[in-house]
Order: structure tokens, then C-alpha cells, then sequence
């Protein structure tokens, strides 16, 4: 009987351990298949983004199919400024002391741009500076042709101030300088055609004038002042580079790395508009006629740019006609005297037609400073300074200041100063 239920008992046992180790035996081939399963998916994932259909490319975050790409990232500038005046002043409504200082978000704006079937591309980038308003800044598209040619229509950057045309990202200093601000072509919208050949390139461009972004066709001409604005009747824009050593590419920013070859590119630049020329006597006609000649240089380790500036404005009331020429000038250049610390040193002038009857006929900037770059543009901090010789109250008046961006504010004695210590993130 003992021996009986001891059999019994061991049959049990034995039966419980065979269904334990099929049960063991079929989680593990269930685990094995997952597992499989995992490192399949995971090994065409990577096959797909070798292919380039995902990523990062250093620049910006992709998705490509097959003729197709979209592109996206964004800028961040964030910044401490100190300001420097020897007196108070009024900006707006608001009393400035001869001592201001804090932070800004100089720069936030997220961007999409990318090809369909090759040929097609695109470009759409929403904005917000210094607190402002959202806003959008260039939206386009446009056509490659095979030969070189290339068709754009929206809204983008008129091609005239190379300084203009170099991103914000790009730049030396942690601003461009003030004259270009006085004198820039901002965003316009309207039609381009350009050609780029191996040593040259060009661009013509009928616009609503400069300044004129997210403007809409009823709008009027701002006439007052340096700062061109508004809806024009009519713009044209005509730029052409050449090359002399080295390659475009070398050419998208202001800096040159060290080992880098030598490159040598001259630009020049027209462009002609009309406002509104209307019946009315009061209202103020304006033909506005702009140049500029350019030149970039670049080698080991060190850059040069310089430029020069024309602005010649006919402006008409009733019967009465004023004829002005005004010019300005940049001159920089940066040396990384360690493969990622950079200096470098700026000056820049606007100088106003006499009959503008200004305090000042002249007004000089410098600006010079110091770049870390940590990850090329990507991840780069920047700190310099920015003197402005002249009374620059005057200036007020026109529009051109406060330039918080500069950091330049305005005041009726000389020598202001202002420090900008800037962190920029790219993604």
C-alpha cells in the first residue's frame, strides 16, 4: 500500500516537473521571438536611416522619402546687456537711466524648409524677438531648373547688404552692425530668378521695396527718415557675386576655421523703388535709389569683410524737391587664435547728407569681442562691446533708435557704450 501511494506520489511529481518545463520551454522560445523580432525591426530602422530617410545631419533634424525632404530646426539667442550713457533720457514713455542693464531673448524662431521631387523647395519660419509678437519671416517657395536657374516668389530677403543676407546665426559679432540696421533690405515680398555658375552668381528680384515683409498691397510707403519701409509702388534689386578663390559654401558665414583654405569673393549690389506717387499735396513722393560694393576674404584661421553704402533719396511735396545721399561703411575681421576661441573686431559709420540738418553729420561704431564655439554655430557664446562715438539723439528722430537689438538706446552727449553677453543654441 506504502509502496503503491509513493508511486502514485512520484508519477504526480513527475507530471508537474513535464508541464513545468514545457511551460519553461515555450516562454522561452516566445521570448526568443520577441527578441528576434526586436533586433529585426531595430536593424532596419538603421538600414532606413543609413539610407537617409530620418536623422539628425549636424544641422537639422530630417525626414527624406524619395524626392522629398523636409528640414527642421530653430534659433535661440538669449543675451545679458549692459548699457553705458553719461545722461538720462525718454525712450517712449519710459525714463532711461544712464546705467540700464538685463537679460533678452534677442532671437526665438523655429524653421521648415525642404525640396519636393528635387525640384521644388520651400521655406517657412515663425519668429519672435525681444518679446514681440509672433510673426512669420520668410515663407517662399520656388523651382530649380537644371541649367543653374532658380525661381523664388514669397516672402524672403532682398538680395542687397551681403551683411543682411549672412544668417543671424552666422554672424561675428552678436549683432550685425548698426549701419546695416539703418540701411538693411529686411524681408520683402515678391519674385526672384537667380543663376549660380561655378565662379559667379546672380540675382534680380521685383519686390514691394525694402522693409515691406507682412505688409499687404494697400499699405503706404513709411517716407520719414533713414529707415526705408513700407509698401512701395514698385522695387527692383539687382546683386551679382564673383568668386576669386575658393567656393560659395565658405561664404555662408562671416568666420573661417582653422586649416581652411583661402577664398576671395567680391559683391555688388542696386536698387531702385517708388512710393506711392499720389494727387494729394500734401502727401510726400519718394524715389529711392540704394548700392553697395562688397568684398569678403578668407583664410586659415582668419576673415576680412568690408563694405561700402549708398543711398540716394528724392523726395517731393507739392512743388518742392529735396534731393539726399547718404553712405555707410563696414569694416571687420576675426582670427581663431585656438581652433574654437575667436576674436575679432568691428567698425562701422553712417554718414548723413548735410542738408538732413542733423547735430551730426557722422556717426562711428565699434564694436569688438570674443567667440567660444562649442559646437561650430550650433552652440556658440559671444561676448563683446559696442561703442557709439557721436550724439546719437538725433538718430531717434529717424526711427533708428532705440536699437535695444544693437543695444544701442540713444543720448544727446557722446560715448555710449553697451556690453552683450550672448548664448546662441541652433537645432
Amino acid at each position: 500500500m506504502k509502496v503503491k501511494g509513493l508511486l502514485m506520489l512520484a508519477g504526480a511529481a513527475l507530471s508537474v516537473s513535464g508541464a513545468t518545463a514545457l511551460a519553461q520551454s515555450q516562454s522561452s522560445d516566445e521570448v526568443r521571438a520577441v527578441v528576434a523580432e526586436m533586433l529585426s525591426d531595430a536593424e532596419t530602422r538603421s538600414s532606413l536611416l543609413a539610407a537617409g530617410d530620418a536623422g539628425h545631419d549636424g544641422s537639422d533634424f530630417f525626414i527624406a522619402g524619395d524626392g522629398f525632404r523636409l528640414n527642421i530646426g530653430g534659433q535661440l539667442q538669449f543675451r545679458y546687456v549692459l548699457n553705458f550713457r553719461d545722461d538720462e533720457s525718454t525712450v517712449g514713455s519710459a525714463r532711461v537711466d544712464d546705467f540700464t542693464h538685463g537679460f533678452q531673448t534677442r532671437r526665438t524662431r523655429f524653421d521648415v524648409d525642404g525640396e519636393l521631387n528635387k525640384d521644388w523647395f520651400f521655406r517657412v519660419r515663425f519668429r519672435n524677438d525681444n518679446g514681440d509678437s509672433a510673426s512669420v519671416d520668410f515663407a517662399y517657395a520656388g523651382y530649380k531648373f537644371a541649367n543653374g536657374w532658380k525661381a523664388t516668389w514669397g516672402q524672403f530677403k532682398l538680395p542687397l547688404l551681403r551683411e543682411e543676407m549672412v544668417s543671424s546665426a552666422k554672424q561675428l559679432a552678436a549683432e550685425r552692425s548698426f549701419t546695416n540696421s539703418v540701411y538693411t533690405q529686411g524681408f520683402s515680398q515678391g519674385v526672384q530668378l537667380s543663376y549660380k555658375a561655378e565662379n559667379w552668381r546672380g540675382f534680380f528680384a521685383f519686390s514691394d521695396g525694402l522693409n515691406s515683409g507682412n505688409t499687404d498691397f494697400i499699405a503706404s510707403e513709411n517716407t520719414s527718415g533713414f529707415a526705408t519701409s513700407g509698401q512701395a509702388e514698385y522695387a527692383f534689386t539687382a546683386r551679382a557675386d564673383f568668386l576669386l578663390s575658393g567656393n560659395f559654401d565658405q561664404f555662408e558665414d562671416f568666420t573661417s576655421a582653422k586649416g581652411a583654405d583661402f577664398g576671395f569673393m567680391l559683391g555688388a549690389a542696386v536698387h531702385w523703388q517708388q512710393s506711392d506717387n499720389t494727387p494729394v499735396a500734401g502727401d510726400e513722393d519718394r524715389d529711392t535709389l540704394q548700392y553697395t560694393i562688397d568684398a569678403s576674404l578668407e583664410g586659415d584661421s582668419w576673415n576680412l569683410y568690408g563694405a561700402f553704402i549708398g543711398r540716394y533719396q528724392q523726395d517731393s511735396i507739392g512743388a518742392a524737391e529735396t534731393d539726399l545721399n547718404d553712405f555707410g561703411a563696414v569694416v571687420q575681421g576675426g582670427w581663431r587664435f585656438a581652433e574654437n576661441t575667436e576674436v575679432f573686431a568691428r567698425w562701422d559709420a553712417i554718414f548723413a547728407d548735410n542738408d538732413r540738418g542733423l547735430n551730426e553729420d557722422t556717426y562711428n561704431f565699434l564694436t569688438a569681442g570674443l567667440n567660444q564655439y562649442y559646437a561650430g554655430h550650433a552652440a556658440k557664446a559671444t561676448l563683446d562691446v559696442v561703442w557709439a562715438f557721436e550724439n546719437t539723439n538725433d538718430l531717434t528722430a529717424f526711427g533708428s533708435l532705440p536699437a535695444t537689438g544693437v543695444g544701442i538706446i540713444g543720448q544727446t552727449d557722446e560715448n555710449e557704450v553697451a556690453i552683450r553677453l550672448q548664448f546662441q543654441l541652433l537645432f
